[in-house]
C-alpha cells in the first residue's frame, strides 16, 4: 500500500486549525511543515489532535532545539534535513523513542541535488528516508524537480528495503513514476489543501499510487 500524506505549511495556529479542518475524512497522517521559525512554541497541544497523527517536517535553523517540543505535541514522526546544522543532534535526542508501543519514527531528508552518500553520516539513525521533489524547499505550489526520480532509485537500488517518501511539487501525473522507482510514500501540499474538494484529490492520488 503506497501511502499519501497530506502536508500543511502554515504560520499560525489559526491557519494550521483551517487547513487540519479541510482535510477531515481524508489521511489519519497529516505532515506539519515547520518553515523558518516554530509558530508552535508556545503551545501545549495541536488543533485536532485527536484526529489525526502528525509528522512534523522540522526545515528549521536547528531542529535539535525543536524535537522535543514536537514530542510533547504528539508527533508520531518527525523529519530532519540532512544539510542543517544540528540535524546530527537532532536526531540524537530522538533515539530513545524509536522503540516501545508507541514509538516514534525519525526521517531524515534529502535535498533533490544531494546523493544518497549524504545519509552515510546519519547510519543507524533514522527509520526513513525523505527525497524532496523540489529545488527550494520550504513552499508550496513549486513545480517537480525530475532529479528527484534519479535520487529515489539511486536510494532504492542501493537499500531496497528502506521505505521512501518524497515531498513536495507531487501531481498526480508523477505518482507511477515515483513509486515505480521505489518510493513507498508520497507527500502532497497544494495539490490536496488548494483542491476545491481536498477529500477527493486525496482519494485520487491513493488510487494512482496504488492501481
Amino acid at each position: 500500500m503506497i501511502d499519501i500524506i497530506p502536508a500543511v505549511l502554515e504560520h499560525s495556529v489559526d491557519d494550521l486549525r483551517v487547513a487540519l479542518e479541510r482535510l477531515r475524512g481524508a489521511s489519519a497522517t497529516v505532515q506539519i511543515d515547520m518553515v523558518g521559525s516554530d509558530f508552535l512554541k508556545n503551545e501545549e497541544s495541536l488543533p485536532l489532535w485527536d484526529e489525526f497523527d502528525f509528522e512534523f517536517d522540522l526545515m528549521l535553523p536547528h531542529p535539535e532545539q525543536h524535537v522535543e517540543h514536537c514530542i510533547e505535541l504528539g508527533a508520531s514522526r518527525i523529519i530532519v534535513h540532512a544539510r542543517d546544522k544540528g540535524a546530527h543532534e537532532a536526531l540524537l535526542l530522538l533515539q530513545h523513542l524509536r522503540g516501545g508501543s508507541f514509538a516514534t519514527e525519525v526521517g531524515i531528508a534529502l535535498a533533490v541535488d544531494e546523493t544518497p552518500r549524504a545519509l552515510d553520516a546519519f547510519e543507524g539513525l533514522y527509520d526513513y528516508v525523505q527525497v524532496m521533489g523540489i529545488a527550494h524547499e520550504g513552499s508550496q505550489g513549486q513545480t517537480f524537480d525530475e532529479r528527484a526520480l534519479a535520487l529515489v532509485q539511486h536510494i532504492h537500488a542501493l537499500h531496497p528495503a528502506y521505505i521512501i517518501q518524497v515531498d513536495g511539487g507531487l501531481r498526480t501525473r508523477h505518482v507511477r513514476a515515483l513509486v515505480d522507482v521505489g518510493a513507498s510514500r508520497l507527500v502532497a501540499g497544494s495539490a490536496i489543501l488548494n483542491a476545491d474538494n481536498p477529500r477527493a484529490a486525496y482519494e485520487a492520488l491513493v488510487k494512482e499510487a496504488n492501481q
